[in-house]
């Protein structure tokens, strides 16, 4: 239909105009701005993830800034502590060269001082961009809290499922690095945190009294069997004992009775008390021909062999033994002396005592000191401690184990948390023998043990009434003793004077290997925290990249299909527009008939 009044043709034509034209004005935007979601009214979902992710790519981005900086700052400490293991290497050589006799020792200090010298300029120089870890300013660093002493690096950019976002860290114990801190503590300035003797449980290594803070692992009484000591009869010539034969007649004989393993009346012990059983033991004429082929002894070796054969003739072979006194000069072979000898139980009589007692004794020639005698074994169940005050350092740890008389030990462990759990302190201090004592009775669970205060000193023992060994039998110890932080440096490297004090060479030695191994630590710290950086730096651009990825995926326009796009609706824009003008011409036809 045609009509006068409305021109359908050209409404329908420029409703299509108008449609191609919004169609081909978002096409055009997404070929120009390069995205497909450019606002949220494009697509809400997609455009709220891609401004999140932005933002988080920005933070990713300056994580890896900031991982560039700390990268730097761990090269430049890594080098500087290798630089400074390799001067201790070299003081550690020119301290060796100081122990041989001869050397010019203030020559040597002179080398040594220089080489100290440039430690100190290592530490001073290992700074980039204010940050030095090598040569630090912290207040008490030894107890300072590790978060207070610690360098804080950034890691990464995290973004957890509920959407809570924040910055990893890593962090490193200046502990491990420095080397010199201003009120002291630093690798090289020495090391104050030795619990020294433990309060008397350990004692200094004997072996080398020159080097300090050197103690021994292990603390143990041991008793010693019961023994009686005898001569034979002698005479002097030129300051020597010449033993006198004893030479043996028919009629000649020594007789006694010998007690063995009995317990000791003043050991504390519970009533009744075994008193052993006496045996009688007789030597004479014929047993000693049957033992050296003649009737006379001329020697403590003869004289022990004559009374092994008499005390197996009792029935007591296995359970005493007779030797003589044996020298051990330095640099020479040991021998046994002519004229001493000893009778000595071997505890294995089943008795808990340990004794040699000889009684009713007789002799008809000549014996020498060998008479009535008793004597008891060392009790080795007893110990004393001469305590002196320690601290336990924050990060120190003691372990030790304890056990006695060869039973089943146990072993403990000494920390600040425990101490200060024990005495209700706070700063890790054993000030007084009674402190020791509340320690030791909280650690150790050994049931009849006694702990006590004796003045200056600590007594830990057995009970008596408890534990009836004597002699050999006997032994009570703390063994096995560690502390996590040994070996320490006791003196620091400025105070190494190899010329003034050249009896301490050994233990600026000692404390010089300390250091360099700390050094060492240190620089295997900071190595395997390079490695951390460089993994994350790593993982810190590909994540970049990735999150760029994905956001390319969400809003990007693809420009192929856009351009495609773009072609197909300008050609119907035209379309569009002639059909526009072919409705509007369409009225002049129905004019033209009243024309």
């Amino acid at each position: 239909m045609t009509s006068l009044i409305t021109n359908t043709s050209a409404a329908v034509a420029l409703q299509t105009l108008r449609s191609v034209n919004s169609k081909l004005q978002d096409t055009q935007t997404r070929v120009s701005t390069g995205l497909r979601v450019e606002k949220a009214s494009d697509n809400s979902a997609y455009w709220s993830i891609a401004t999140t992710m932005r933002s988080d790519r920005a933070a990713v981005a300056a994580v890896s800034d900031a991982l560039g900086l700390a990268a730097a700052e761990v090269d430049t400490a890594y080098e500087a502590m290798e630089q400074t293991g390799t001067v201790l290497s070299q003081i550690k050589a020119k301290l060796a060269a100081a122990t041989e006799n001869g050397v010019d020792k203030a020559k040597i200090q002179d080398e040594i001082a220089q080489l100290v010298q440039q430690t100190i300029t290592i530490a001073n120089s290992a700074s980039f961009n204010g940050v030095n870890w090598l040569n630090t300013d912290i207040h008490d660093l030894y107890e300072a809290d590790p978060k207070d002493r610690s360098a804080s690096l950034v890691s990464s950019f995290v973004r957890n499922a509920a959407g809570t976002v924040k910055v990893d860290m890593m962090s490193l114990d200046q502990i491990m690095t420095s080397l010199y801190n201003k009120e002291g503590g630093g690798i090289l300035d020495g090391d104050p945190r030795s619990p020294l003797t433990i309060g008397g449980m350990r004692g200094e290594n004997y072996v080398t009294t020159d080097i300090t803070n050197d103690y021994l692992a292990d603390h143990i009484l041991s008793g010693f069997a019961a023994r009686i000591s005898n001569s034979l009869p002698l005479h002097i010539t030129s300051g020597q004992s010449i033993p006198d034969a004893m030479l043996f007649s028919s009629t000649d004989k020594i007789t006694f009775d010998i007690t063995l393993d009995g317990d000791n009346p003043s050991q504390g012990l519970s009533a009744p008390l075994n008193p052993g059983e006496p045996v009688g033991v007789t030597v004479n004429q014929a047993l000693v021909i049957s033992q050296l082929g003649k009737a006379s002894i001329s020697n403590a070796t003869e004289m022990s062999k004559v009374l092994n054969a008499a005390f197996a003739g009792a029935g007591i072979g296995t359970d005493v033994l007779a030797t003589p006194f044996w020298h051990y000069p330095i640099g020479a072979p040991a021998y046994p002396d002519p004229v001493e000898y000893f009778i000595t139980t071997t505890e294995q009589s089943g008795l808990n005592g340990s004794q040699v007692q000889l009684t009713n004794f007789s002799s008809t020639l000549n014996a020498g000191t060998l008479e009535n005698a008793n004597a008891y074994g060392g009790l080795g169940s007893t110990m004393t401690l001469d305590f002196t005050p320690f601290k336990i350092y924050r990060d120190v740890s003691l372990d030790f184990t304890f056990g006695v008389n060869g039973e089943a030990t146990e072993t403990q462990t000494i920390d600040r948390a425990t101490i200060n759990s024990i005495l209700g302190t706070t700063d890790g201090w054993i000030n007084t023998a009674d402190d020791m004592v509340t320690v030791l009775k909280a650690l150790i669970t050994r049931p009849n043990t006694i702990i006590e205060a004796n003045g200056s000193q600590v007594l830990v023992r057995s009970d008596p009434l408890d534990d009836r060994l004597n002699g050999g039998k006997t032994k009570i110890g703390f063994t096995n003793m560690i502390v996590n932080i040994e070996p320490l440096p006791m003196s620091g490297l400025k105070a190494v004077d190899v010329e003034k004090n050249p009896g301490m060479v050994s233990a600026y030695l000692a404390s010089v290997e300390s250091m360099l191994g700390r050094v060492i630590d240190g620089a295997a710290t900071l190595g395997s925290l390079k490695n951390h950086i460089e993994i994350q730096t790593e993982f810190a651009n590909n994540l970049f990249d990735d999150i760029s990825v994905g956001i390319g995926r969400l809003v990007d326009a693809d420009m192929e299909e856009e351009s495609s796009r773009l072609t197909a609706l300008q050609t119907q824009q035209q379309l569009a527009v002639q059909s526009l003008s072919i409705a509007n011409s369409a009225p002049g036809a129905v004019l033209k008939l009243f024309q």
